[in-house]
């Protein structure tokens, strides 16, 4: 029998998957159709948004690895994360800027 506890935290991991998820989805096709709208065709379009979202990723888990031993973050996984984190914002609202202040908001 699962406790009430652990089912608690499987309901919060389950539901916070599935809102990264759709904010992945809705990031990476935000940022593939503003490559697309600025030249960026075929595969050079696919891989644009995974490089973005690939740079969150690569610098959380180091800042993640470093965190469980105990050891301070490296300046470049922060500065990193950063990046990845502004140029993805920026992207989202370059996207929602054609649809002004709202349209910015939303995406």
């Amino acid at each position: 029998m699962i406790s009430k506890d652990r089912m608690i935290m499987f309901a919060t991991a389950g539901t916070v998957t599935a809102v990264a998820s759709f904010a992945a989805i809705i990031s990476y096709s935000h940022i593939f159709d503003l490559g697309i709208q600025h030249g960026q065709n075929g595969t050079a379009g696919r891989l644009l948004p995974l490089s973005v979202d690939g740079l969150i990723l690569a610098a959380s888990l180091v800042m993640l690895y470093v965190a469980r031993a105990k050891l301070s973050t490296p300046w470049l996984a922060r500065l990193m994360l950063w990046l990845g984190v502004g140029a993805t914002v920026a992207a989202n609202i370059g996207y929602g800027a054609a649809y002004g202040l709202v349209g910015m908001i939303v995406s």
